[in-house]
């Protein structure tokens, strides 16, 4: 079975997604039909407009510069404003940076500190069955403006206290 959305690329406000159920066809349509009775139709006919038009890989070009250069501005903001002995793992594709920090750094406790400073950031041990990466925080660099650049710099902060 494959799953998918276009939530993450193109609207999440629609919340429009697809499945390609495979064998799991009438088990999948059953799910479907005793959890949601209707759809949104108008959300899944302008995703239909835009995918037929080409505006969607038009779409996904322009986004994929954007992304690389935010992440590649997050690196350096995370390089200049944060402690030595923290690196970061850039992905190939998307906006998503893992963030490795001094071994003893708690990214729950930073995740608490940051949340009260207004900061969002996803902490390690929730990608974790077993709380694994106790030392590893999550960022998007989705967006990146000066708000965001003064986030990471406040971040870097923290971190540094937590040192």
């Amino acid at each position: 079975m494959l799953c998918s959305s276009f939530s993450k690329d193109l609207c999440p406000g629609y919340r429009v997604g697809w499945v390609a159920p495979g064998g799991f066809k009438s088990s999948v349509e059953r799910q479907k039909f005793a959890s949601t009775l209707a759809t949104a139709t108008l959300p899944q006919l302008a995703i239909t407009q835009f995918l037929a038009g080409g505006g969607y890989d038009q779409h996904l070009r322009r986004i994929r510069g954007m992304y690389s250069q935010n992440s590649s501005s997050m690196c350096q903001a995370i390089t200049r404003f944060f402690p030595n002995g923290v690196n970061v793992t850039r992905p190939e594709g998307g906006y998503v940076l893992w963030v490795e920090l001094p071994e003893h750094v708690d990214s729950l406790e930073l995740y608490r500190v940051a949340l009260n400073a207004g900061i969002a950031l996803a902490p390690g041990p929730i990608f974790s069955a077993r709380q694994q990466y106790r030392n590893f925080i999550r960022l998007s660099a989705a967006f990146w403006t000066a708000e965001s650049r003064s986030a990471v710099k406040n971040l870097g902060q923290m971190v540094a206290a937590l040192v």
